[in-house]
């Protein structure tokens, strides 16, 4: 274990404390005094392209990309960019097929879509499907933003995870959306600044022969070629699988996901959506190569020894040990403020967004009552309450937590995206809509646990499922 990570200086968690602090009186002060419900959850239309961009960007990588990224590059290699790829080429879809939608109307969540066409029944039961795979998969990122401090402080994981939590509904109650979005962009300004800082003081250190392994160990290869049809879909960094995965991973996560639209409404026109929306594909690309680049240089300077070797349970955490023994004072406590800092992005965003959905499509007659931002702040302290609950219920995993949180979205993902495909560009109605759905997860849930398919797979493979499904009972019923 990193018994040494409580021997921090004073630097260290002075700079740690007080970057918190910055950033809970930053986002109070940046949220200004939200009047009502609305503005609440979705500002006034007034975040410019490259703060919504950003935001997006801190949303969807954060303390994933900080501390399991670099496990991925330091395990294995560069393909996890192949991935990557996909994802700009999903953003740029889904700007031109689905988000023109949701700007023809004044909608608060991109479930009110689906009352136009399927009913307000439908529109409740996609909004607690999202509900659902927001909760456990962010459930995962928190758990994985209380390794570091666990592992600094000793506290035990409930304890760790509560304290994230805390401190993050200490912003975002009071300014809601825009308070999210402007601690977003510090945030990501901050761990993106660590990890160029990761690489340009670890090659100082590193002689001839570290530097010779990247070529001898084949850790710069960024293509994966699949050796046989099979290999296609039970690998999830082929180029097939990983592009294609990237490609409806991305529509689904920035068409469908209420996390991701939140922050597109908040642009308040098409054009400022779109551009926030391509543009954030190309720096979520840049972010994972500086974060792969981080796992390599630290692949180098322990000259490529197994994790196990080093003392470690745990590839993501790798980084961690590296940061807190070899990085001079000072440094360290900034990377680690860093981390909490994205963990609290994620959790922010994801409690802005639950909250949204649940007031505006479970319980939409709350947005009408007069004390309705009162109760929408009381939605954020509801849900961070059940955020804590879950986070506290996973323990480890063998695997790099990016993944785990990567999967576990491809149970409803699919679903979603199927729904909203079929919204746009079919006729269907209600009972082929909601059928469709049921008999999607059900498949999905079947696949994801008696199959070997790779977890870029899963988003496409519901997709086909819910579209083949909502035609077929189509056809049928005339």
């Amino acid at each position: 274990m990193l018994s040494n990570l409580a021997a921090l200086g004073a630097l260290d968690w002075g700079i740690i404390i007080g970057y918190l602090a910055l950033c809970i009186g930053i986002g109070v002060y940046a949220g200004g005094r939200p009047t009502d419900a609305a503005t609440y959850f979705r500002t006034k239309g007034e975040v410019p392209w490259w703060a919504a961009s950003f935001s997006i960007v801190a949303t969807e990588t954060s303390l994933l990309t900080v501390i399991s990224i670099p496990a991925v590059a330091y395990g294995g290699s560069l393909v996890f960019l192949q991935l990557a790829a996909g994802y700009i080429i999903g953003r740029i879809l889904v700007a031109f097929l689905i988000l023109p939608s949701y700007f023809k109307g004044d909608l608060l969540t991109p479930y009110a879509l689906f009352e136009t066409r399927f009913g307000s029944a439908f529109r409740r039961i996609s909004s607690a499907v999202f509900l659902v795979t927001r909760l456990l998969a962010d459930g995962i990122r928190l758990f994985a933003a209380a390794i570091p401090l666990k592992l600094i402080t000793g506290l035990d994981y409930p304890t760790a995870i509560a304290i994230i939590g805390l401190l993050t509904l200490a912003y975002t109650y009071y300014g809601g959306l825009k308070s999210v979005i402007w601690i977003d962009v510090l945030q990501l300004v901050v761990y993106t600044f660590c990890a160029v800082f990761i690489i340009w003081y670890t090659a100082g250190l590193l002689t001839g022969a570290q530097t010779e392994l990247l070529l001898q160990d084949e850790k710069l290869t960024f293509l994966q070629l699949p050796e046989s049809w099979g290999d296609i879909f039970l690998t999830p960094y082929n180029l097939i699988g990983a592009l294609l995965g990237g490609v409806f991973l991305s529509m689904a996560s920035h068409g469908t996901d209420h996390l991701i639209v939140q922050r597109l409404l908040a642009c308040g026109n098409l054009g400022t959506a779109r551009k926030a929306l391509i543009s954030s594909g190309f720096f979520v690309f840049i972010q994972f190569v500086l974060f792969l680049l981080v796992g390599l240089v630290i692949y180098m300077f322990y000259s490529g020894i197994p994790i196990t070797e080093l003392g470690l349970n745990n590839p993501d955490e790798i980084t961690l040990r590296f940061v807190v023994d070899e990085l001079p004072a000072g440094a360290t406590g900034l990377f680690i403020a860093a981390l909490f800092a994205a963990a609290m992005s994620t959790l922010s965003s994801s409690l802005s967004a639950l909250s949204s959905s649940t007031f505006f499509d479970l319980f939409p007659s709350l947005s009408k009552r007069p004390d309705a931002l009162r109760l929408s702040r009381y939605m954020m302290i509801f849900w961070t309450g059940i955020f804590i609950f879950f986070a506290s219920m996973f323990t480890d995993t063998d695997n790099p937590i990016v993944e785990l949180g990567l999967g576990i979205a491809g149970f409803t993902y699919g679903a979603l995206l199927g729904a909203f495909v079929m919204a746009i560009f079919s006729k269907i109605r209600q009972p082929e809509a909601i059928a469709s759905l049921i008999i999607c997860i059900t498949a999905m849930c079947i696949i994801i646990f008696t199959t070997q398919l790779a977890w870029p797979w899963y988003t496409l493979t519901g997709l086909l499922i819910y579209s083949g499904s909502a035609f077929a009972l189509s056809s049928f019923k005339r």
